[in-house]
């Protein structure tokens, strides 16, 4: 990424000092490994690649939370992680019954969660459960991100750095 693009002036997505183009840049750096792993291309946690694609995405947004100033460091990386929970969420709907993704292979806690509810509900609890993981995992990891841009907006004001956009 440039510097023309962490600190572009165009339009900013809403709630956040993030350029519309960054942020759905860097929501859309996850989507590779969400979409491999629900289409069996790509298992979880079994090679390098996975790795790669699961956490360069994250390693990206820590660049742009140490690079990129803003007035609103934690909003900017929380919006960021609803977004990301959103896509994931996405994809796991609209794949649900596609190879081995989670219409398939649910996590035990969801077929838990669902074992108590009548069978004509059962797979609508599987999907809110697996919507609501996907969303708590968006919104941690834009909180954690968060946290390292606020404490690098802190960093540069008392080293008298760059300030805040």
């Amino acid at each position: 990424m440039t510097a023309d693009i962490l600190n572009s002036t165009a339009r900013r997505f809403p709630a956040t000092d993030m350029p519309v183009g960054l942020m759905l840049a860097l929501v859309a750096a996850g989507l590779p490994r969400t979409v491999l792993a629900d289409l069996g291309i790509v298992a979880p946690e079994s090679s390098l690649l996975y790795y790669v694609l699961a956490l360069a995405p994250f390693a990206a947004w820590v660049v742009v939370a140490l690079v990129r100033g803003t007035r609103r460091p934690f909003l900017d990386f929380l919006v960021l992680g609803a977004l990301y929970g959103l896509s994931l969420l996405i994809v796991h709907q609209v794949l649900w019954d596609v190879g081995p993704s989670l219409g398939h292979n649910p996590p035990e806690s969801a077929v838990a969660f669902a074992a108590g509810f009548d069978p004509a509900w059962r797979e609508l609890a599987l999907r809110v459960y697996t919507s609501g993981i996907a969303m708590m995992i968006g919104l941690g990891s834009g909180a954690a991100v968060g946290v390292v841009a606020w404490c690098a907006q802190v960093w540069r004001r008392l080293r008298g750095g760059r300030s805040a956009r």
